[in-house]
């Protein structure tokens, strides 16, 4: 199972989710789904804009504000390398595609 983050507008490779970085990230994206109605899955293809992204964001920055990091490190390094991968693209206003297995 993998999920590949590129760039909507050209198709560029950006990065990819393993199965064991997705795992990590999914309550992150299980709250998404929450408050988006979107969902990050590795069996689907989907779009995230820029608002989106902001979203995420969000809802990274709240679980970290609010959860011992130290519980788990490498639950939290992954985190924080999608959020910082994720402030680069919204940063740039990349909207990106999800595709997924």
């Amino acid at each position: 199972m993998a999920l590949d983050f590129h760039r909507l507008d050209n198709s560029d490779y950006l990065f990819g989710l393993d199965t064991a970085k997705y795992n990590r990230l999914e309550e992150i994206f299980e709250t998404f789904k929450h408050w988006t109605g979107l969902a990050i899955d590795p069996y689907t293809d989907n779009r995230l804009s820029v608002d989106h992204q902001k979203v995420l964001l969000r809802i990274i920055d709240d679980y970290v504000a609010k959860t011992d990091l130290n519980k788990d490190k490498s639950k939290t390094t992954a985190i924080l390398e999608f959020r910082g991968l994720l402030a680069y693209l919204s940063t740039n206003n990349w909207e990106i595609e999800l595709l997924g297995d």
